[in-house]
C-alpha cells in the first residue's frame, strides 16, 4: 500500500509540473507573438470537412423526412396534400430557375457576381423581353464596375530604343570576341 501511495504522488508531481510547464510554454508563446491564436491549415481543412459532412447528412436527413411525410399521405390517402405540396416544390423551383435566368443576363450585360446577386431583385418580368428592359434600365442607373483601367493615363509614352544597323550588330560582336583571343 505503502508503495502505491508513493507512486500515486510521485505521479501527481510530475503531472503538477507537466501541467506547470505547459502553461509557461503557452504564456511565452503568447508574449512573443500569439503563436497560439494562428489555426494550422490541417486542422482548419479538418474542421470544413467536417461541416461539409454535417451539411451533406443533414440535407440527407431531411430528404429522408420528406420522404417518410409523403409516403405517410400516400397511407392516409391525402392526395389534395400531395398535389399542394408539388404545386409549392413546382413554383420553388419556378422562381429559382427565373433568378437564375436573371442573374445570368445581369453577369451577361457586364455586372460581377456580387453585383448581380445584389441587382437581381431589381430585374422585373418573366419573360426574356421584359427581363431585359428592366437590365437595361438598371444598367441607365447602377454603372458597372470595371477590373480594369486605361494603362497610358498618367504615363508618358514609351522611350523608343535607337535603331541598330548590321555594321553596329557586327562591331559589338567582334569586341566582345578580340579580347578573349590572344593574337
Amino acid at each position: 500500500m505503502d508503495k502505491e501511495k508513493q507512486t500515486n504522488i510521485e505521479e501527481q508531481e510530475t503531472n503538477a509540473t507537466d501541467e506547470s510547464l505547459n502553461t509557461a510554454e503557452q504564456t511565452e508563446q503568447d508574449d512573443k507573438g500569439g503563436e497560439n491564436t494562428r489555426i494550422p491549415y490541417e486542422r482548419f481543412k479538418q474542421k470544413v470537412d467536417e461541416v461539409n459532412q454535417l451539411k451533406e447528412k443533414l440535407a440527407q436527413i431531411e430528404e429522408e423526412q420528406a420522404k417518410a411525410k409523403r409516403q405517410e399521405l400516400e397511407e392516409q390517402e391525402r392526395y389534395k396534400e400531395l398535389y399542394e405540396q408539388a404545386l409549392q416544390e413546382k413554383e420553388e423551383a419556378r422562381q429559382e430557375a427565373l433568378s437564375l435566368r436573371k442573374m445570368g443576363e445581369l453577369r451577361q450585360a457586364g455586372y460581377s457576381e456580387e453585383q448581380a446577386k445584389l441587382l437581381v431583385k431589381l430585374v422585373d418580368g418573366e419573360d426574356e423581353e421584359v427581363i431585359k428592359s428592366s437590365i437595361e434600365q438598371i444598367k441607365a442607373t447602377v454603372p458597372i464596375t470595371d477590373n480594369y483601367a486605361d494603362p497610358s493615363t498618367f504615363n508618358g509614352r514609351a522611350a523608343k530604343p535607337k535603331t541598330v544597323d548590321a555594321e553596329e550588330l557586327g562591331r559589338n560582336a567582334v569586341s566582345r570576341v578580340l579580347h578573349k583571343i590572344k593574337l
